[in-house]
């Protein structure tokens, strides 16, 4: 098509300014017939670009959406193990208190001296009542069974609504009760035993003197 253009444009008899016009007005409609392909190639590349960008723009968010309710699924489940609100009535003894609303509450996985074993039960319950004491405001959470055979409300005590001091690993810590599980309810069991341990191991507590030999269990079926 080209060759046939340049060689009609250079024939001798054609008139100057026809042929010149002619020309141009053939290398125009050539300019413009080359010209269309590169502007559907610009239109598809940028078709495609967005298209892309569309694409990449709804993974990202679907993406970002799952990670978000993974995230609060997450939470949801580290967060479910809603607490009671409970104004300290009395600190009977190591392992129990009474609550102005709940009544008696049993403290989860401890078991502490029995009163009827001076000096130790008098000893275990004046270091919980260093921790709570009549008035304060602490807050139970509760594990799988809620209630005990003697009606006593199951608890484990904490001295915020979301934190603070773990009263009951803090008894044990300070090596004022041994531990033990009351079926089926044993979240935190291993912290305790843990925590039993090395407060013995250390002669904390109970055991600083060598001198407390009797676990609660045995006490009361006559043991020792």
């Amino acid at each position: 098509m080209t060759g046939r253009v340049a060689a009609w444009c250079a024939r001798p008899h054609r008139p100057f300014m026809r042929a010149a016009t002619a020309c141009v007005a053939a290398a125009l409609l050539l300019l413009s017939g080359c010209a269309e392909p590169a502007q559907d190639q610009l239109a598809n590349s940028a078709a495609g670009t967005t298209a892309n960008s569309t694409t990449n723009n709804t993974t990202s968010n679907t993406t970002g959406s799952t990670s978000n309710t993974a995230t609060n699924r997450s939470e949801r489940s580290t967060s479910n193990n809603a607490r009671d609100l409970c104004v300290v009535a009395s600190v009977t003894d190591g392992d129990s208190m009474r609550c102005v609303a709940q009544g008696r509450v049993r403290l989860l996985l401890l078991d502490a001296p029995e009163m009827s074993q001076p000096p130790f039960g008098a000893q275990s319950r004046d270091a919980l009542r260093r921790l709570i004491n009549r008035g304060d405001t602490v807050w139970l959470e509760y594990d799988l069974q809620r209630e005990d055979q003697y009606g006593r409300t199951l608890a484990h005590v904490w001295t915020s609504p979301d934190g603070g001091t773990h009263v009951n690993l803090a008894q044990a810590a300070g090596g004022w009760a041994v531990a033990v599980v009351f079926q089926p309810n044993v979240r935190y069991i291993e912290a305790i035993r843990r925590a039993v341990a090395t407060a013995r191991q250390e002669r904390r507590g109970l055991w600083a003197d060598g001198k407390y030999r009797c676990p609660p269990a045995d006490h009361k079926r006559g043991n020792c």
